[in-house]
């Protein structure tokens, strides 16, 4: 199970980061550097957060929220 976890969280990471390419029209490399670095994708690698059991657009939220806070 431990590995079907792994495997889950790595998915929506990387679904995550194609709808932020998207959205910010803006290169893998940025894209991975920006969400990976995140607040949010700790969060995402963290079992104990839940994150992991959320879609993609949640995550991707999660993450548009915290860089908004962070310009505030």
């Amino acid at each position: 199970m431990e590995d079907k976890i792994e495997f889950a969280m790595c998915l929506l990471a990387q679904m995550s980061i194609r709808d932020l390419m998207d959205r910010n029209n803006c290169g893998m490399t940025d894209a991975v550097a920006d969400f990976m670095e995140s607040t949010t994708a700790v969060c995402l690698f963290d079992r104990e957060t839940g994150l992991w059991e959320n879609g993609p657009d949640y995550i991707v939220g999660e993450y548009e929220q915290e860089k908004r806070r962070a310009l505030a």
